[in-house]
């Protein structure tokens, strides 16, 4: 079992978030981390550190790797805090491989799956868990979010 990682409000949430699959993610925590990405002046390359420290297993890594790059790719994420998980996701090269992905532009809809998912070697994504970030990406609440973390 791994140790809570104190102090590391990303690393914490990603901790919660890889014990299970995606799709079935803990809302609370999944808020948690994307507002850490989003909104926190936090390290993320140390937050990353931090979280690798204490997982080895592949599948948490890979999850943990996918969950960080997919809140990259909201709106409200500034340039310069996507370039920070950008060197941040670096750090899970060490631990794990991405996957080439083929075009899934012919295949059924009901067969498609998260292409970012399927790089990290996942077979879920965070599917309609999304959807429980929408409220906290809103120019309003990102102003809220800014002014308090400024």
């Amino acid at each position: 079992m791994t140790k809570p990682l104190e102090g590391h409000v990303l690393s914490s949430a990603l901790d919660t978030l890889v014990k299970s699959p995606l799709n079935q993610a803990d809302d609370a925590a999944l808020l948690s981390a994307a507002k850490a990405v989003w909104y926190s002046n936090s390290n993320l390359e140390g937050e990353v550190t931090a979280f690798l420290r204490c997982h080895s297993d592949e599948l948490e890594v890979r999850r943990a790797g996918y969950l960080l790059e997919r809140l990259t790719r909201f709106a409200c994420v500034s340039d310069t805090r996507v370039s920070e998980a950008l060197n941040a996701l670096e750090l899970f090269a060490h631990s794990t491989s991405r996957q080439e992905v083929t075009s899934s532009a012919a295949a059924p809809l009901r067969l498609r799956r998260d292409a970012l998912a399927v790089s990290w070697g996942l077979s879920e994504g965070l599917g309609l868990k999304a959807q429980t970030l929408m409220p906290y990406q809103t120019r309003h609440y990102e102003a809220e979010q800014r002014s308090m973390f400024s």
